[in-house]
């Protein structure tokens, strides 16, 4: 494997010190409540969206138990849980909370309208259902979103560009993630003037994978695109059974989920999640230093990260092309 690592811009915020001085006492130690979507043992592993977070927060010098209090709820993927966990997380009236994914954000803002939320990431149609303007949100939510319109357009491109066969593009997503609403229809024309067709392919988590690729196989799919879900291409791994059946049916693939093309997929273009759970933990310390959700814009991805692997391009008898690989962030080989 070899990698090249851009250099990756950073949110446009002032960094402001580090904390020291917060009082011990655990009456007076500030409280953030953290609504996780999936397992506490994929959340915190390193890389992950929590592990980002919760790394920012010890850069600024925050320390579980002694300058702060974390307080965790986990619907362990079981999406329907997390309205009553983000109630739950209210009645711990803690000074901000945290969370991300669609489901996790519409919660948390469902469930208090006073409490601070950070949410990072999300989609970005999910963010502008809840803050009307990301320069000024109005309301007690704030964050950075993941992914949006134009990038999902430039993953068809790439797709093209490698692949320029392709007509008939599979899109897997979960249909029960409300980011993936409008899709693939908000595509059409990005695709239509690649000379793609969309086809929708839905799976509710990783039992339905082998459904989902039947139904878009029966529609003559000749390639996919995976959208990104904490229960499916974006979970911690995602299901192995999406690559097998990739390789059975030959298909190029690419996903907004940057995980995908590192851990077999063909290509991905997705966002730093590093970048962006630093960002999060500075907006967190940001609200706990008395900053207010208003003073504190949504922020786009600073950079998306583009990742080819070759070994995938090689088994389907592709030839990237150059100008593909020099805009690589990281090429797999």
């Amino acid at each position: 494997m070899r990698r090249r690592t851009a250099a990756l811009g950073l949110l446009s915020v002032p960094i402001w010190p580090t904390v020291s001085a917060f009082a011990q006492d655990a009456r007076q130690r500030p409280k953030v409540a953290i609504l996780s979507p999936m397992p506490p043992s994929q959340a915190d592993e390193p890389g992950s969206t929590l592990n980002n977070m919760l790394t920012g927060l010890a850069e600024l010098g925050y320390v579980d138990g002694q300058n702060i209090s974390l307080e965790f709820r986990s619907a362990n993927h079981a999406l329907e849980l997390l309205p009553a966990l983000a109630a739950e997380l209210v009645r711990t009236e803690p000074d901000v909370l945290y969370t991300w994914t669609s489901g996790g954000a519409r919660a948390a803002a469902a469930a208090t309208s006073t409490i601070p939320v950070v949410v990072a990431p999300v989609n970005e149609g999910t963010m502008a259902a809840l803050v009307a303007d990301f320069a000024h949100p109005a309301g007690n939510v704030t964050g950075m979103t993941l992914n949006n319109r134009q990038q999902h357009e430039k993953c068809l491109q790439l797709l093209k560009e490698v692949a320029p066969s392709v007509t008939r593009v599979g899109m897997l997503l979960n249909p029960l993630n409300p980011a993936w609403r409008n899709y693939p229809e908000v595509l059409n024309d990005a695709a239509r003037a690649l000379g793609i067709e969309l086809v929708r392919g839905e799976a509710r988590g990783a039992p339905e994978v082998d459904q989902a690729f039947a139904a878009m196989a029966a529609q003559k799919v000749d390639a996919l695109f995976a959208l990104s879900d904490s229960t499916l291409v974006g979970a911690d791994p995602t299901p192995e059974r999406i690559f097998e059946l990739i390789a059975e049916l030959r298909l190029p693939s690419v996903s907004d989920e940057t995980d995908f093309a590192q851990e077999g997929g063909l290509l991905a273009l997705g966002p730093d999640f590093s970048t962006i759970g630093r960002g999060a933990a500075l907006y967190v310390h940001r609200i706990l230093q008395g900053a207010e959700p208003g003073e504190l814009p949504v922020v786009h991805p600073p950079k998306f990260q583009l990742i080819v692997n070759l070994r995938a391009a090689e088994a389907l008898g592709l030839t990237v092309p150059p100008s593909v690989l020099l805009g690589a962030d990281e090429v797999i080989e």
